[in-house]
């Protein structure tokens, strides 16, 4: 199964999501595999990869220049967890890719000689609606939608919701909305309750029941190149993870019925 943490609005909790979710389903025994799909290469460097040593990288892959197997590496400390890394370059594939057939596939097609050796492949989403943002839901078999739990982000939110369910019915094999995650909520805040509320009323079915806490541990770990969940695993936020990571493990199950 290949699942996303996708959101077109930036500093919604994606790359932790990602990150955590990996190592959390991975702690289970799983195998898994994080792909980083980003520029600034975050979730690579929470699993301890520096800039510097982060190629190959899936920006090689999406090229051409590497084979997909020859660009996965192993994350230190976790056993069955595989990282390949983002890369500054897929900044600049709209153009690198302007050229090529279908280029909204290229992501999917590349990770196909994967998908077999993986019990489950993460996907760490870009911002914004590039290439290959764009090319995620082609790619993904469920989606992760974290958001903040702020006005702003809600009206994100809407404008996601109407670029996904328009995209639907022109694009076999899209992937499904697995659920909306709520991140980094704070209730000493004055607002959250009633954005909380809002967000649960108007998506019934869609809200996972977790939230993921406000928790400084949370923005601590990416500096010591572990996932929270690893680098803190009392901290709220890593329970948050690991009971978020369970709900989604039962909601795939019930759903594969």
């Amino acid at each position: 199964m290949i699942i996303a943490a996708c959101n077109p609005k930036g500093g919604s909790g994606k790359t932790t999501t990602a990150v955590n979710v990996a190592a959390s389903l991975a702690s289970m025994g799983r195998k898994v595999l994080l792909i980083d799909l980003e520029a600034d290469l975050n979730a690579s460097i929470s699993l301890g990869v520096r800039p510097s040593n982060a190629q190959p990288s899936i920006a090689e892959v999406l090229l051409n220049d590497v084979r997909p197997a020859d660009a996965v590496r192993p994350v230190p400390g976790a056993r069955t967890l595989s990282l390949i890394t983002g890369s500054p370059a897929l900044a600049r594939m709209d153009s690198s890719l302007r050229h090529a057939r279908e280029p909204e596939r290229r992501l999917a097609d590349v990770l196909k000689p994967l998908a077999p050796q993986f019990d489950t492949i993460v996907l760490d989403s870009p911002a914004g609606y590039s290439l290959v943002a764009r090319s995620v839901p082609q790619t993904a078999d469920q989606l992760i939608v974290p958001i903040r739990a702020e006005y702003l982000s809600l009206e994100s939110l809407a404008q996601f919701l109407t670029w996904y369910r328009d995209l639907q019915p022109s694009r076999k094999g899209t992937a499904r909305l697995a659920g909306i995650l709520l991140t980094m909520v704070d209730y000493r805040r004055q607002a959250t309750q009633e954005i909380v509320d809002i967000i649960r009323l108007h998506n019934r079915r869609g809200v996972f029941a977790t939230e993921i806490p406000q928790d400084p541990r949370v923005a601590e770990s990416p500096s010591h190149g572990l996932p929270v969940v690893d680098y803190a695993p009392a901290a709220r936020g890593s329970r948050a993870y690991r009971e978020f990571t369970a709900e989604l493990v039962k909601r795939f199950a019930r759903r594969s019925r």
